[in-house]
């Protein structure tokens, strides 16, 4: 059943005890009825739901749903038109629990912070504007800088959105995502220019002249690439609001942070029993 699948999976509890430390027992009664864990002692009797202090606490939606929606949204395709027409979701419906998803992910790199690079390995970093609608077409959105690097040798990266590209902004994130030793590499922009005192060793291209410097063969091809991906999947989902943008980059990441064999099922259900 969907229960003990959850059970197995850790994310709802297999065993209880009442609030006055007795044993309980589930009970699935069917009906329309909720589970619960009923105390086995006649003079208690206390009840306590299934998903009371778990992930589902204060969620409505039927765990067998809730499974094929996780499962969709893992395997990246759960819009809101096939939440309707599969799962039978209203679009509110839909549009919350991927919210909750998103939190799982953005719980999951937050434990598991990243860092790239170090020495003989290479770092693209750049900086990327979500604007304002360039056809006065479709909602208006406030500007939003966004600040990413990419590992080459690895394909290992970070997205952070950013109040502005000063290097007051920038290079403390470069030190908290990036490794000693690493070769950064850049644009031409002024807020990298303090970089050359820090512990990297700084290549820079100036775009107005060339994509690769001819000398150093440096160029920021990779990390424009991320952008092209992110910027793709933003429109996919019919822009982004600024409010929320955060937390699509973290699912983005969580999708790329996924090793080539891994489950993505499997790994967003371990990251929800953590959660």
């Amino acid at each position: 059943t969907a229960i003990r699948f959850l059970q197995e999976k850790g994310i709802l509890h297999q065993q209880r005890l009442c609030t006055r430390g007795h044993a309980t027992k589930l009970t699935v009664e069917g009906n329309g009825k909720a589970p619960r864990w009923k105390c086995r002692k006649a003079q208690c009797r206390i009840e306590v739901s299934l998903r009371t202090g778990t992930w589902f606490h204060g969620q409505m939606l039927d765990f067998r749903t809730a499974i094929l929606l996780i499962y969709s949204w893992s395997n990246d395709y759960c819009s809101t038109k096939f939440c309707s027409k599969e799962l039978g979701l209203s679009a509110n419906c839909s549009v919350s629990w991927k919210r909750l998803l998103r939190e799982v992910a953005t719980e999951s790199l937050l434990s598991n912070r990243l860092v790239i690079g170090g020495p003989n390995r290479t770092v693209e970093v750049d900086e990327t504007l979500y604007s304002k609608s360039k056809s006065h077409r479709g909602r208006l959105y406030p500007e939003q800088w966004v600040f990413g690097g990419v590992c080459r040798e690895t394909g290992e990266s970070f997205l952070v959105p950013v109040a502005n590209r000063s290097s007051q902004t920038l290079i403390p994130l470069i030190r908290q995502y990036i490794r000693p030793g690493t070769t950064v590499m850049t644009d031409c922009w002024a807020g990298y220019r303090s970089l050359s005192r820090e512990d990297y060793t700084h290549l820079s291209v100036n775009h107005s002249i060339n994509f690769v410097h001819p000398m150093t063969g440096a160029h920021t091809q990779t990390v424009e690439s991320q952008w092209a991906q992110v910027k793709r999947l933003n429109k996919l989902r019919c822009d982004t609001r600024r409010s929320e943008l955060d937390s699509y980059l973290c699912e983005f990441m969580w999708r790329r942070r996924l090793r080539p064999n891994e489950d993505p099922f499997d790994k967003i259900l371990g990251d929800i029993a953590k959660y």
